[in-house]
């Protein structure tokens, strides 16, 4: 959002009460069982690189817990329809896929035409814009009279058919609606153009194989669907426990309070694999803002030398620096164990979590508790990431990288923090920018839209009375919030911090990943703090429990290499199920191919090849197999003399 809003009005009073968002808790004991068992249900449902997100009507990908870390479908991706300009100009408003360019007249327009199967997941509009109201209609599988034929208001204010509270919200200048809308084989979004009125809007949606069964939105819900709406509300409104509910089997790992050194760590968990980490908790209640900067939250997988998550116990769980109490459906600061991770971590051969000490006085710790379910894990399951970073915008800096990937997985969300020393939020006019497998996936319509919020957080252009009141300091939902806002002339500060998760609407990739965000509307000297989480395809090849030697059920075979470890030549053999091309390339720790070693067809049958690396360092390496849709990894280690 721009244009409309570039003038910020000077602030009158920031002394407003805080006005709690007010939801009714329901008995969790009762639904958690409901929940359970939809999502072992859905788990039932995965195969090789099959995605889980199309079941139960869109909501057994918020409500399988166990599913939000697999692997998405070979050849799924996510999108975003918006207000923005194709080459994301400004202002971000009044852009349609038909008429083309910006529209300051009195139209109907196209906002959207998308090919099937696929569902929106998410549609976000600025509180203001959606009460204008603009029309929504949407047209299923080439018909000519549309499904849906209603306004933004109806469906944002959450009066739209079962379309409610609390999976529709308002917060902080903006309203968002979480209900999932499938399609089958398409679906044609229609709205309106008002000359004299600014329209943002987004729809994040996801697109499945071709094949995928899916069912077309018709307004009504099959007893699998009210059940999982009814668990998925009941996850919302329990925000704080877990999502999956308790575990009788899960293994716990707890430290007590403990004096880290200087320069020393703290091992919170060292467990041998397979398993999944369900809940990883830390207390510092009260620990100071240095001392939650400078102990570091490191994860370790399968034995790497370097962690997958590595960050500030203050970045990696959004706490301290006058930052709100929280509670989201994976992440918080509210709960009876600390500061919580919900985020399921599997792992096949071994996980370490350890808090490391890089400041040079002691840090005092309440505890620690890792909680662990072990045994075989999916075979679509992914590590979960975490890229930590800290910017300061230097004059001239358009664009702040939050994150680069390389590899296969799904991106989740992210914390951002931003801090500037001017009497302004003029650096929320900055527009959040993924690319996937290096193409454009999604461009934002502002800093604050992607959060779900609007006109600044209800801090600018005449602010609106919500849940949380004019210019509220902070918001918290189960999948988006902010934790602080705040501005002061004297001095002159400007400050954001939020987050958002993306389970549902999640971005998949199959080669690399990154999230940019625009810094161009900030001033230089700016302050961006960024955590970025992502699920990633393990090195590892996971082996299915029912299939010995990594076959699976195609009988789609990998052994490993022998020798292993390689110090001169190795085989490596395998077995293809059916004839057609192959590939086997070599990688080494960072993802970067360093060598092919087949890439043509191939019969069925078993097939062996004799390799000798003789060009290759010492080190840690991977070999992966790939045979159409199918591929498997195995891991090797080259010793030198």
């Amino acid at each position: 959002m721009k244009t409309a809003r570039r003038a910020e009005f000077a602030v009158r009073s920031v002394a407003t009460a805080f006005l709690p968002h007010v939801v009714v808790r329901l008995a969790w004991r009762h639904l958690r069982p409901a929940i359970f068992g939809i999502g072992l249900a859905l788990a039932g449902t995965s195969g090789p690189g099959l995605a889980l997100a199309q079941t139960a009507g869109g909501y057994g990908d918020v409500v399988n817990w166990a599913g939000w870390c697999l692997r998405s479908a070979r050849g799924e991706r996510a999108g975003l329809a918006s207000s923005s300009g194709p080459l994301g100009q400004d202002p971000d408003a009044n852009y349609y896929e038909w008429p083309p360019g910006l529209i300051l007249y009195d139209t109907d327009a196209v906002a959207a035409t998308l090919a099937g199967p696929g569902i929106i997941y998410r549609f976000w509009m600025p509180h203001r814009a959606a009460i204008e109201p603009f029309a929504v209609r949407m047209f299923f599988d080439g018909e000519t009279t549309p499904r849906i034929d209603t306004d933004s208001g109806q469906i944002l204010g959450g009066t739209y058919g079962y379309f409610a509270d609390p999976l529709v919200t308002t917060f902080a200048g903006g309203q968002v609606c979480y209900e999932p809308i499938p399609f089958r084989d398409s679906l044609r979004i229609e709205t309106e153009n008002i000359a004299g009125s600014w329209h943002w809007y987004q729809y994040s949606y996801r697109i499945f194989p071709p094949g995928t069964e899916l069912t077309s939105y018709d307004g009504t819900l099959d007893p699998e669907e009210q059940a999982a709406r009814l668990a998925m509300v009941s996850m919302f409104q329990n925000a704080g426990q877990h999502p999956a509910g308790e575990s009788a089997t899960a293994e716990r790992t707890e430290t007590g309070p403990a004096i880290v050194a200087a320069g020393g760590s703290l091992i919170a968990a060292d467990l041998a694999g397979p398993g999944t980490l369900r809940r990883l908790t830390v207390r510092m209640a009260g620990a100071p803002d240095a001392e939650l900067d400078s102990l570091l939250l490191r994860v370790f997988y399968d034995g790497e030398i370097d962690p997958a998550i590595d960050a500030p116990v203050s970045w990696f769980f959004g706490a301290g620096h006058d930052r709100a109490p929280y509670w989201s459906l994976p992440m918080g600061t509210v709960s009876p164990d600390g500061f919580y991770c919900y985020w399921p971590m599997p792992f096949q051969e071994a996980i370490r979590v350890e808090l490391s000490n890089v400041s040079s006085a002691p840090i005092g710790v309440g505890g620690t508790m890792v909680e662990n379910e072990p045994g075989p894990i999916d075979p679509n399951a992914c590590y979960l990431h975490a890229a930590a970073k800290k910017e300061i915008v230097v004059p001239g800096q358009d664009v702040n990288v939050m994150a680069s990937v390389t590899g296969a997985g799904h991106y989740v969300g992210n914390f951002l923090f931003v801090q500037q020393n001017h009497d302004a939020h003029y650096f929320l006019e900055a527009d959040d920018i993924v690319y996937v497998d290096g193409d454009l996936a999604t461009n934002g319509t502002g800093l604050e839209d992607c959060y779900n919020g609007g006109h600044y957080y209800n801090w600018v252009s005449d602010p609106i009375e919500e849940p949380e009141g004019q210019y509220p300091p902070f918001a918290i939902r189960p999948l988006h919030g902010i934790l602080r806002v705040a501005r002061t002339s004297l001095p002159p500060f400007g400050r954001a911090d939020q987050y958002r998760w993306m389970i549902a609407d999640r971005v998949p990739f199959t080669e690399s990943l990154e999230v940019q965000i625009e810094t161009s509307y900030s001033w230089a000297g700016s302050q961006w703090i960024s955590v970025v989480f992502w699920y990633q395809v393990p090195w590892i090849t996971i082996d299915a429990p029912e299939s010995p030697d990594a076959a699976d059920r195609f009988g789609f075979v990998l052994p490993q290499n022998a020798p292993n470890p390689v110090t001169a030549a190795t085989t490596i053999r395998f077995t293809l199920p059916t004839a057609g091309p192959v590939t086997l390339e070599v990688y080494d720790l960072t993802g970067r191919r360093v060598e092919t070693l087949l890439d043509r067809v191939l019969a069925a049958g078993p097939h062996e090849m004799r390799w000798d690396p003789a060009k290759l360092a010492s080190g840690v390496y991977f070999y992966r197999l790939r045979a159409g849709e199918r591929e498997q990894t195995r891991k090797l280690v080259l010793v030198r003399d």
